[in-house]
């Protein structure tokens, strides 16, 4: 079963998405969950789980935040770290 979203995407990458659906008559969502799951798949894609967990751990211990505050905490030094990475 299909849950609605949203998410931001590069518009050079939708444009690949969008172009990659009409080459192969499948829709974008199609080829999006695709390579989601692709990468879901990947090494890469368990250590950064790994990481989010243990960054969760640290500050659960550090602090008496509850789970959606360290939640909160952990995915604004993601999106941080992200940006960083970027400038790079």
């Amino acid at each position: 079963m299909r849950k609605k979203t949203t998410i931001y995407v590069d518009s050079a990458l939708l444009r690949e998405v969008r172009a990659r659906a009409a080459r192969t008559g499948r829709e974008d969502a199609d080829i999006l969950e695709d390579a989601l799951r692709q990468y879901l798949a990947t090494p890469q894609a368990a250590t950064s789980r790994q990481e989010l967990r243990e960054l969760l751990d640290e500050l659960a211990a550090r602090t008496h935040a509850d789970d959606q505050e360290a939640l909160d905490v952990a995915y604004a030094e993601l999106e941080a770290a992200r940006r960083a990475r970027r400038r790079r």
